[in-house]
C-alpha cells in the first residue's frame, strides 16, 4: 500500500488480491480504511472466486504485461509466492517501503535466518531500518509469554527511535485475511495518530482482536451439530464489526521499551 497526504485527508492506493467470496486482500483492507475515513483506490493483483484455503478456486491473475505485484509472502511455515521472488522483495521492494508489516515467518524469509528469541527479532527489525524502512511492525510472532503471540513495532522519526511490544491472546481458530487487516488498520492509525506508535499498535491489535472474537462467536453459532468450524464459517465478519473498527476500545496495552541490538546476529 502507498499513502499520500492530502489537504484534510489521507488517500491510499491498495494493490492486493481480490476475492468474490470471503475476506482477504483488498476485501479485507479497503472497508476498514474507508470506515476510518481514509479514501481508498485499489488495484486487484488477482481476481479469484475465493481464497486458497478452500482448495479449489477460479479466476484471473494479471500477467507480467499488466502488473507485477504480490501483497504477501507466506505464514505458518508456508510460502504463498515462488522462492525466486525473495531477492526482489528483499533487495528492491523493502528499501522502497516507509512502513512494513511482516509476520515472523516473512521476516525469517527476508533476513535468511531463524528467529528463536526476542533479541533475534529486534536485530531483524534493525535490519529493516538499515534498509531505509522508517516504521516496522511485526504483526505476530511466537515470542509471547504463555499462549500469547507477540507483536512488535519500531519507528524512527527525527533521529529518535520508538519501540513497543504488545501481547496478543491466541484464539483457538485459524483465520484468513488477518495480515491484510492488520496492515490496513496499522496504516490508518499511524496516519490518524500522526505517527504515535503506541496508539497505532493498541488500536490496531484491539480492533483485530474484536473482529476475530466476533467472527469466532458468530462461527460457533453457525456451526453444525459436530461443532466443527469450516473455512467459510471463519471468514472475517468485517461488516458486522463496523463499530469495532470505527470506534475501537483499547483492550490491550502496548509496552514501551528500549532495546540495544547485538551486532553478532548478522555475523
Amino acid at each position: 500500500m502507498s499513502v499520500l497526504r492530502m489537504v484534510d485527508q489521507f488517500k491510499v492506493l491498495s494493490i492486493q488480491s481480490h476475492v468474490v467470496s470471503g475476506y482477504v486482500g483488498n476485501k479485507s483492507a479497503c472497508f476498514p480504511l474507508q470506515v476510518l475515513g481514509i479514501e481508498v483506490d485499489f488495484i486487484n493483483s488477482v481476481q479469484f472466486s475465493n481464497h486458497t484455503e478452500y482448495g479449489l478456486l477460479k479466476g484471473q491473475v494479471l500477467d507480467e504485461k499488466e502488473l507485477v505485484c504480490d501483497p504477501v509472502m507466506g505464514d505458518n511455515g508456508h510460502m504463498y509466492v515462488p522462492k525466486e521472488l525473495l531477492p526482489i522483495y528483499r533487495d528492491t521492494i523493502v528499501p522502497l517501503a516507509d512502513i512494513i508489516t511482516p509476520n515472523q515467518y516473512e521476516v525469517e524469509l527476508l533476513i535468511g535466518k531463524s528467529i528463536n528469541q526476542l533479541s533475534d527479532m529486534w536485530a531483524a527489525i534493525d535490519w529493516f531500518h538499515q534498509q531505509g524502512v522508517k516504521t516496522v511492525a511485526i504483526s505476530s510472532s511466537q515470542l509471547g509469554t504463555g499462549k500469547n503471540l507477540l507483536a512488535l513495532a519500531s519507528s524512527i522519526a527525527e533521529g529518535k527511535k520508538s519501540q513497543v511490544t504488545i501481547e496478543i491472546p491466541l484464539l483457538d481458530a485459524t483465520f484468513t485475511g488477518t495480515g491484510d487487516l492488520f496492515a490496513a488498520l496499522f496504516l490508518a492509525w499511524m496516519a490518524k495518530s500522526e505517527g504515535e506508535l503506541s496508539e497505532a499498535m493498541e488500536k490496531t491489535v484491539s480492533t483485530l482482536q474484536a473482529v476475530l472474537r466476533r467472527t469466532l462467536e458468530m462461527a460457533k453459532l453457525n456451526a453444525g451439530e459436530e461443532g466443527k468450524l469450516s473455512v467459510q464459517d471463519l471468514e472475517l465478519r468485517l461488516i458486522q464489526s463496523k463499530q469495532d473498527i470505527e470506534n475501537p476500545v483499547v483492550t490491550i496495552k502496548a509496552k514501551r521499551i528500549i532495546y540495544k541490538i547485538e551486532e553478532s546476529f548478522y555475523k
